[in-house]
């Protein structure tokens, strides 16, 4: 049988696929939890924090020691705390949750804006585990709103300042026409 260069003999190609797979199967929940560019964590249905990733370390600017094994209380307010346990037995029921805010507070004391999608983790007998989280960083996104509600601000302003002087010149323009008749009786007057 002839041998591709690319593909090599029948068997080379099979056992690179066998290889590939295997690499697919490797994939588990810690990779693609580790790699993940969006801080994602996994907690317990009481709320402590089985799992986190890097990104939630950057986030918060807390260790991975300091994150793990912790309530999530002890990084939102004690409000928040309750609205996401009562979120969490949602996501049990529904199986997912979507744009919660969540409000954590960071290793400096700053409060950041978040927005967390949640999906209920089951046991390989489909009973309810825990949960997996991903968090937004929505401080940017706030920014940007901020400054698009300040433009619309600037926007009202100068549209009421036109308004204001389209009051003034259609007012004057008025008055000419008034004039303008007024002067017109006097003319026809004069004459006649």
């Amino acid at each position: 049988m002839a041998r591709s260069p690319a593909l090599g003999t029948p068997s080379e190609t099979i056992r690179g696929a066998d290889r590939g797979a295997k690499w697919h199967g490797s994939l588990d929940a810690d990779i693609i939890i580790a790699n993940a560019p969006d801080p994602v964590f996994v907690s317990d249905l009481e709320g402590k924090i089985l799992q986190a990733n890097d990104a939630v370390s950057q986030l918060l600017g807390f260790r991975q020691d300091e994150v793990l094994e912790q309530s999530l209380s002890r990084f939102i307010s004690p409000e928040e705390t309750r609205e996401f346990t009562a979120a969490l037995r949602e996501v049990v029921e529904r199986g997912v949750m979507r744009n919660v805010v969540l409000n954590p507070r960071s290793a400096s004391g700053e409060v950041i804006p978040t927005s967390l999608n949640a999906s209920a983790l089951r046991d390989p007998d489909g009973k309810e585990i825990g949960a997996i989280g991903i968090l937004r960083d929505m401080r940017e996104l706030d920014k940007a709103r901020a400054y698009a509600e300040s433009l619309k601000s600037e926007l009202q302003e100068k549209i009421l300042d036109l308004e204001k002087f389209e009051e003034v010149v259609v007012g004057r323009e008025l008055k000419m026409i008034a004039l303008e008749r007024e002067l017109e009786s006097l003319r026809i007057k004069s004459k006649g």
